[in-house]
């Protein structure tokens, strides 16, 4: 069976352990690469998405053919990290995770790839991720500037505002055409889950989006996600790990935001479109000198991977991308 991650040269290495449990980040370099002269590459960093409790890093069926191609073209160096998951751990443990790996990007990572043919250029960094990714990937320019440097961000209906009724209010909702169990049903589900899965010290980085479904859309139809990120805890934890609470640091001057590219269903059910207006409405307000591109599309949660550098809109984005991460 052919992967979309046949044409790459894939190296595993671990840049974190907690509690015995690698987290793994995946180098991927375009096979092409071998027949070329040595030299250094831009690096695209990629964040999976899943809710924060679904995939993996290298989960093929989120990964938008556009912007494979466009790494296989460029030609540029893939890093995908994993990350924990909710419920076994938390935003603020999330956020560490994030935290160690930028880090290992900048200490550790120079020395392991400096004999390589092809080599991660992290002067010339670029950061995306989709729907939890995108979070992360606001995220990692927001919190952490200095480790990771990013010229320049992509979020794909990041989810980078969680205090709105669609995440904070209880009730049916139709998630990617279809409902999920009846209110009474899905707190049977979760509290199972709960049970068998949360104690201390349990460390998950990935979950099969097929298996897992149905508890993602418990989690947001029952309103779980704040809680379980650990929004409800204390102001100075929430203005942490609320990106839109983030951007009040860009304001005072405390970091630049890079520029950014944001891709957004206009009918999506799983992040609604103003998780993503809503953010830039307020980093207009709060740095307007910021360049923004905004692809509002129709379609639904995961619409990106049915287009191709064909679409207008995609080539724009990637002629966007292009002029300030090379």
């Amino acid at each position: 069976m052919t992967s979309k991650f046949d044409p790459f040269d894939r190296v595993d290495l671990t840049y974190k352990v907690i509690h015995n449990q690698p987290l793994i980040a995946s180098v991927l370099i375009p096979k092409a690469l071998a027949s070329q002269p040595a030299c250094d590459y831009p690096v695209l960093v990629n964040w999976h998405g899943g809710g924060f409790i679904i995939g993996h890093r290298l989960y093929e069926g989120w990964f938008a053919p556009w912007a494979l191609e466009m790494i296989l073209t460029m030609p540029a160096i893939l890093i995908a990290p994993d990350y924990r998951l909710l419920p076994e751990s938390n935003a603020t443990e999330i956020l560490s995770d994030l935290d160690t790996f930028w880090t290992w990007m900048q200490t550790t990572l120079p020395s392991l790839t400096a004999t390589w043919h092809a080599r991660p250029d992290l002067s010339r960094l670029a950061c995306a991720g989709t729907s939890a990714g995108g979070y992360l990937a606001i995220q990692s320019a927001l919190l952490f500037p200095a480790q990771s440097n990013i010229k320049v961000l992509l979020s794909i209906a990041g989810a980078l505002n969680t205090d709105i009724p669609h995440y904070t209010v209880p009730g049916p909702k139709m998630i990617l055409g279809r409902l999920p169990p009846s209110p009474r049903a899905a707190q049977r589900i979760l509290r199972d889950y709960v049970r068998r899965h949360v104690r201390p010290g349990a460390v998950r980085t990935s979950g099969d989006a097929v298996e897992m479904w149905e508890l993602l859309t418990c989690v947001l139809q029952q309103a779980c996600l704040p809680r379980w990120l650990g929004f409800n805890r204390s102001p100075g934890q929430h203005e942490q790990i609320n990106p839109m609470a983030g951007l009040e640091r860009v304001a005072e001057k405390v970091v630049r935001m890079p520029p950014l590219w944001v891709v957004q269903g206009d009918r999506d059910s799983v992040v609604p479109p103003i998780c993503s207006t809503g953010f830039i409405d307020k980093m207009q307000q709060v740095c307007p000198q910021v360049p923004v591109l905004l692809s509002l599309q129709p379609g639904d949660h995961g619409f990106e991977v049915m287009h191709t550098v064909e679409d207008e809109w995609v080539q724009e984005g990637l002629d966007f991308m292009k002029q300030y991460w090379l």
